[in-house]
């Protein structure tokens, strides 16, 4: 690493640590790059607010030995040291990801409001990212490669290697003496990270040798031209994700052509997995939303689906709406579920909370050792909401704007016996409390995103 940047780099993180009050942590697997990290932040960090954190995986036969490397090496330098064990599938095709999601979601729970978390990634990392990004057809986000600096939970993760290269980590490392650990799984060209760096990356480098510096460039260019696609969106998008919701409302489609439909659609989405981890639809699923969706007929129930790592996610159209549903379960159990009044009763099936609460007004009527039961089915064919006509489910469930794929899972309270209640909709006349009488009223806390009601 040139002197320069490495005054600067030190400068930075001095002037960081000096402004902010948190913890700084650094991810250190062992190998090269972290450990030019922590040997970086040793000497510009104050020492009570420096710890270390490292993964072990399980996944090599000499992750103990790693894990140890970095334990001598905190324990000679008096810092404070964290290990993790986490479990990955090894029999899984998705190694990469499973790691990853171990990892960040280690540090997520580690770290506290105002820490931060120092990660080693370099320039070789950011053109290792945008050719891959490349080679799946990213756009301008995937395209902007690895940020500098981004929000992870409540802390804040730092990346102040990103303009360095591999061959400037190398040379401090082996200046500064320090000792690191290799991992003989980074020559295994299987893994297709590992392929882009053994197999493309020195090639480019040998006709280009500017090439990740100028690959960079070309990050912070398409990272410049997706915050104004965000800003375009929210234009588009007034005060709608005021509240983040799983509906989106058609409207805010009209008089926009398909490009500007699928950008307001990827910044709802984009705030839907930050803030849900509902995953991204891919080009295609956008393609059909656009597409087939948004202009289908008013009585048509057009359905998106996709997944990723296990996640299913459903696109639906409903009363002018656009619903997005995160593991929707295509069958529930249907069992007769006891409850009792002012205690949270579990539904399953990712349907929600329910509770019966006590009212003064507008409940159902009850006594004490009165049989409380939530059913799923009904036989009857018919109900008379309070203060209204006797109407075929179907009708009433239109009246309440029901989405058609939640009628048939609606939680039913009956009352020895009787169906007294349907959800929060409304109470059976048959049923409903008269002035002074005892009376409950259903509180159904359901997930929206699970629901998409």
């Amino acid at each position: 690493m040139a002197r320069l940047a490495e005054q600067n780099l030190l400068r930075q993180l001095s002037d960081l640590s000096a402004t902010t009050k948190g913890l700084f942590w650094v991810a250190y697997s062992g190998g090269l790059d972290s450990q030019v990290l922590l040997s970086l932040a040793l000497k510009s960090v104050p020492l009570k607010r420096l710890r270390a954190i490292h993964i072990n995986h399980g996944l090599s036969p000499q992750a103990d030995s790693w894990q140890e490397h970095c334990r001598q090496y905190c324990e000679q330098h008096k810092i404070v040291f964290e290990c993790r064990k986490v479990e990955i599938n090894n029999q899984s095709s998705n190694l990469e990801l499973q790691a990853r999601q171990a990892r960040y979601a280690v540090f997520e729970a580690l770290l506290q409001e105002g820490d931060y978390i120092l990660m080693a990634h370099h320039q070789d990392d950011q053109l290792e990212t945008v050719l891959y990004r490349l080679l799946r057809g990213s756009g301008p986000r995937g395209l902007s490669g690895i940020p500098g600096e981004r929000k992870l939970g409540t802390a804040t993760l730092l990346r102040p290697l990103l303009k360095s290269s591999k061959e400037d980590l190398r040379d401090y490392a082996e200046n500064a003496g320090l000792n690191w650990v290799e991992d003989s799984s980074n020559s295994n060209t299987g893994f297709d990270r590992n392929f882009l760096r053994q197999e493309i990356v020195p090639r480019l480098k040998e006709r280009w040798p500017q090439a990740a510096a100028s690959i960079q460039r070309s990050a912070d260019l398409s990272r410049e031209s997706e915050l104004l696609l965000k800003q375009l969106a929210r234009v588009d998008a007034g005060d709608c994700f005021e509240e983040i919701r799983s509906f989106l409302p058609l409207k805010l489609m009209q008089g926009k052509d398909p490009v500007r439909q699928r950008n307001l659609l990827r910044y709802w989405f984009q705030l839907l997995a930050d803030s849900f981890a509902v995953p991204m639809p891919g080009y295609e699923e956008l393609r059909r939303i656009v597409e087939e969706v948004i202009p289908a007929a008013e009585d048509a129930q057009p359905l998106v689906c996709w997944q990723h790592a296990g996640t299913v996610v459903q696109l639906r159209r409903f009363a002018d709406k656009l619903y997005v549903l995160k593991d929707f379960p295509e069958v529930i159990k249907r069992s007769v579920l006891t409850i009792k009044p002012d205690v949270d009763l579990e539904l399953g099936s990712n349907l929600g909370l329910i509770k019966l609460e006590t009212t003064a007004s507008g409940g159902v009527s009850f006594q004490e050792g009165d049989q409380l039961e939530i059913h799923f089915d009904c036989t009857q064919a018919e109900a008379k909401p309070v203060g209204r006509k006797t109407r075929a489910f179907k009708k009433l469930y239109q009246d309440y704007a029901v989405p058609p794929w939640l009628r048939d899972r609606l939680p039913l309270l009956f009352i020895n016996g009787k169906l007294a209640a349907v959800a929060d909709l409304f109470v059976c006349h048959e049923m409903a409390a008269e002035v002074g009488e005892k009376q409950l009223q259903i509180n159904w806390r359901r997930t929206d995103i699970h629901c998409g009601y």
